[in-house]
């Protein structure tokens, strides 16, 4: 069984050198701040290593069940695999890892199920504009739902949700695409957009991030949580789109935002700084259905309740980009490594997208 580490919050918060030997445990385990994780956990969690390729990154972003083909499918690192490989783990048989291709995802990076398929961020090149690309598993065709807005290329649009209640597509837009040297130079901020299928309308609904990344709703769809990942970053210019910094005082940040519905039609308010990662920055991002918060942090996936307090972390010793909730626990990123993670905690999308 994978170890419980219980946080002594009294002693951490004097002693320097206990506080950071929390934070750099190494070896896969839960990490408790609070009793109330243990429960979210269960008595039999535990965090196994499915497959680890020690020279490639191919467990990065998205992470999207089908239930038609009972698999999570999920994109690499363009750090290294360029073009960004994109895979499906059979949900049956975890040995099972094969590679799938769409001509129309192109550089890959999150992902959200939308109509029993996968729909790619496909953050583009060179020579092809920053797209929406949903994706069919079973017949292997794809379809470019939105490329522009209003005649201005996305940046690399990076990650996804699903407005349920309204039908609407929600995204993030931040330059990661050219500060990696494989996109154009920028001609929008980093903003976070809304796309309504239905009437092809596309909204700017929130801006001043300094890399906007991951998105999730709350349970209720009453919050949408949106990750700044500011701290770390590329460098294009003269260099070739390998060369990584972390600047500390940059943004490692969850912000908050109440989702207003006037006339029907969904909006932001009341934007706030819901947590800080003490640890890398938070990238992916999801709810439980108890309305806790879960990111992807640079030790593993970090835990808060509804009231932004951290509750505990699933460590797994490096950096986890993302995850992706489903029946029975939980698939982590692990970059050089394919996690699961036995939980009793359920994601408030899987009884949407996975029963």
């Amino acid at each position: 069984m994978t170890k419980l580490i219980q946080v002594d919050l009294a002693k951490e918060v004097v002693d320097i050198a206990y506080a950071k030997s929390i934070r750099t445990t190494k070896e896969p385990a839960f990490v408790a701040y609070d009793p109330v994780f243990a429960d979210l956990l269960g008595a039999d969690a535990e965090i196994t290593a499915v497959e680890t390729r020690a020279d490639d990154m191919f467990a990065h972003e998205a992470g999207v069940y089908v239930k038609r083909t009972n698999s999570v499918y999920f994109t690499a690192n363009f750090q290294t695999s360029n073009p960004v490989a994109c895979y499906a783990v059979d949900c049956t048989d975890h040995s099972k890892i094969t590679k799938v291709e769409y001509p129309e995802v192109i550089q890959a990076n999150g992902a959200c199920a939308y109509k029993d398929c996968v729909l790619y961020c496909s953050q583009g090149d060179q020579t092809h504009p920053s797209a929406l690309v949903l994706a069919d598993p079973v017949s292997s065709t794809s379809e470019v739902l939105i490329n522009n807005f209003h005649g201005r290329q996305f940046n690399s649009i990076n990650d996804v949700v699903i407005h349920h209640p309204s039908g609407d597509i929600w995204f993030t837009d931040p330059t990661y695409g050219y500060e990696q040297a494989f996109r154009p130079p920028p001609v929008l901020p980093n903003q976070v957009y809304r796309f309504v299928p239905s009437t092809k309308e596309i909204y700017c609904v929130a801006d001043g991030f300094e890399q906007c990344n991951g998105l999730c709703f709350s349970p209720d769809y009453k919050t949408l949580y949106v990750t700044d990942t500011g701290a770390v970053q590329a460098h294009a210019g003269p260099g070739d789109g390998h060369s990584f910094s972390t600047n500390l005082r940059k943004q490692a940040t969850i912000y908050a935002y109440d989702v207003t519905s006037g006339n029907g039609i969904p909006s932001l308010s009341n934007r706030r700084t819901f947590a800080f990662t003490d640890t890398g920055i938070p990238d992916g991002i999801k709810c439980d259905e108890a309305g806790n918060v879960y990111s992807g942090c640079g030790d593993g996936v970090h835990v808060w309740n509804p009231a932004g307090k951290l509750i505990g972390k699933i460590v797994v010793g490096g950096v986890a980009a993302n995850f992706c909730f489903v029946k029975g626990g939980m698939w982590i990123f692990g970059e050089h490594t394919l996690f699961w993670v036995k939980m009793r905690s359920k994601g408030t999308l899987v009884s949407i997208e996975c029963e």
